[in-house]
């Protein structure tokens, strides 16, 4: 390594096959994640040979366990953390013995008082908007590409629907969607996966409907764009959407909100209008920012102007895209930017 000693870099991560677990798990087989403590979910299923041997500790107390954190941070070079470190007042503590620390944010989970990091990371130019001081750096998508040929199968990946909206729908805009469809009038098919709070009204509707196929089981990540031909939803805010990005790379039709940033990476054509906006605030201690309004019907309208058109040109653009975001080709932007 011509005479460089690698650096230590760690986090505290979720080893669970959700969106902060899988983007921590890449950072790590990638080689930029070097040491690992895991913070244990209370309630999603653990992949415990994710990092053998690592420390642990429990999400819900974690304040109890500050003692296992620092100890953990201790003779690192750095420490990186998605979202959150889980336990802010590490981040001082890390200042003090002189270790540096990268917040990779998403500004709209952030609390409005916080400890200041070294750098703030910003994987999107809404987080930059937030944060004008921060790195722009795009996370780096990998996920098996298929040529799409023509829009007739819809896919729709809710989640958990664990964070709301100020309408009191999920942020993907997942009831929104199912309200949508009895505006269709093609015969478009839905494939629907939500695994929990979807409220008893929406879910109903969406059983009821032939053309939804409603799935609540949890689906293995290598499976969420393997189905289909466009991934549809009516996001109401967010500033990264990886799960977007990664539909995009897979060589679907992303079919979402006309709203920035996604305006300035997406094909515009397939974008949903917004109807409005509006300010929200995920509880009164974090960030306010701008949610997006959206008319179930405009959603309907779009599913119907595209239903059975070909899409293969949008499908090849998903490729393209992937290969200049791909680990290869941004490994060496990101051992640049963790490195000062």
């Amino acid at each position: 390594n011509g005479g460089h000693m690698t650096q230590r870099i760690g986090t505290f991560a979720y080893n669970t096959s959700r969106g902060l677990g899988h983007l921590a798990h890449d950072f790590y087989r990638h080689g930029l994640l070097t040491d690992m403590l895991v913070v244990r979910h209370p309630s999603v299923p653990s992949n415990a040979e994710w990092y053998p041997g690592a420390p642990e500790v429990p999400l819900r107390g974690i304040a109890n366990h500050a003692d296992t954190l620092k100890d953990f941070v201790r003779g690192l070079d750095a420490m990186l953390f998605f979202e959150t470190p889980h336990f802010w007042p590490i981040i001082d503590y890390c200042r003090e013995i002189g270790v540096r620390t990268y917040l990779c944010i998403m500004h709209e989970c952030l609390p409005i008082h916080h400890p200041t990091p070294h750098k703030y990371l910003c994987p999107s130019l809404l987080d930059m908007h937030y944060f004008p001081d921060g790195t722009l750096v795009q996370l780096p998508v990998e996920y098996p590409w298929r040529l799409r040929t023509r829009a007739e199968t819809f896919v729709h990946n809710g989640g958990y629907l664990g964070l709301k909206g100020s309408d009191g729908h999920n942020r993907e805009g997942t009831t929104t969607l199912i309200e949508a469809m009895q505006y269709v009038t093609s015969p478009a098919r839905l494939i629907l996966r939500c695994q929990e709070n979807v409220p008893d009204k929406w879910r109903q509707m969406a059983e009821a409907d032939p053309r939804i196929d409603y799935r609540p089981a949890a689906v293995p990540y290598e499976d969420l764009y393997a189905t289909g031909d466009v991934a549809i939803g009516a996001q109401k805010w967010n500033g990264c959407s990886l799960p977007l990005q990664e539909a995009f790379a897979s060589g679907m039709l992303v079919m979402n909100t006309d709203r920035f940033p996604m305006t300035e990476w997406l094909p515009r054509e397939p974008l949903i209008p917004v109807a409005g906006t509006a300010r929200h605030q995920i509880g009164g201690a974090y960030l306010e920012f701008e949610e997006s309004l959206i008319d179930p019907r405009a959603i309907a309208a779009k599913i119907d102007a595209w239903f059975g058109k070909d899409i293969t040109e949008y499908s090849l653009q998903g490729i393209e895209w992937a290969e200049r975001n791909s680990w290869e080709a941004l490994l060496p932007q990101w051992r640049e930017a963790l490195a000062s």
